[in-house]
């Protein structure tokens, strides 16, 4: 029998991970059942499960890539000349997001991640270890934008309070379509209102 590439088999993974996004985005995580799997995937239970041996090592395989794209996209932009602003560094990360498949589909696994965080210690230790990641890349991006100056984590924080805020109200609920430039500019006319 001839062997099978890695290239064969990191494919064949990625092709279980989008079946079961799907079948997550439309059902759940506690409604999708592997046969649902099986059957988006259009492979015998023996060859998926030869990737991975619970619906919840699907789980936490999307889970571990979920902010891979966001991350490297960070990287990246600490590298632009001349540097993102804020409203930028935002689109970047709502982007990156939903970067593997349509949006509806990875921002209903998104939610679903952020909700079982709640009861799944695992799961929120991945979402803790990523949000760190995710703080220190935006610390990075907020020094280049006021170079000789040390920038306050607190403000990378509030970068991911802001960027959370305008995921949920533009991508989950749909209540704004304003571009992001114009949400940070009205949070700083808010912000410079005396009390």
């Amino acid at each position: 029998m001839p062997r099978v590439s890695q290239e064969h088999r990191d494919k064949r993974r990625r092709q279980i991970l989008d079946a079961a996004t799907l079948c997550f985005a439309r059902k759940g995580f506690h409604a999708t059942s592997m046969p649902d799997i099986f059957a988006e995937v259009g492979l015998s239970s023996g060859a998926v499960y030869g990737y991975f041996r619970s619906k919840q090592a699907i789980i936490e395989a999307l889970l571990d890539s979920a902010m891979r794209p966001v991350l490297a996209a960070l990287h990246d932009a600490a590298e632009v000349e001349p540097p993102l602003r804020v409203p930028e560094i935002i689109d970047v990360i709502h982007r990156e997001m939903a970067t593997v498949l349509d949006t509806d589909e990875a921002t209903s696994l998104i939610v679903q991640f952020w909700a079982e965080s709640i009861r799944v210690p695992q799961i929120r230790d991945s979402q803790r270890h990523d949000v760190i990641q995710l703080h220190d890349a935006l610390l990075t991006l907020l020094g280049r934008l006021q170079p000789g100056r040390r920038v306050s984590s607190d403000s990378a924080w509030a970068l991911i309070a802001l960027g959370l805020g305008t995921f949920i109200s533009q991508t989950v609920l749909r209540t704004n379509s304003l571009p992001t430039a114009t949400l940070v500019d009205q949070l700083r006319v808010v912000l410079s209102e005396p009390e």
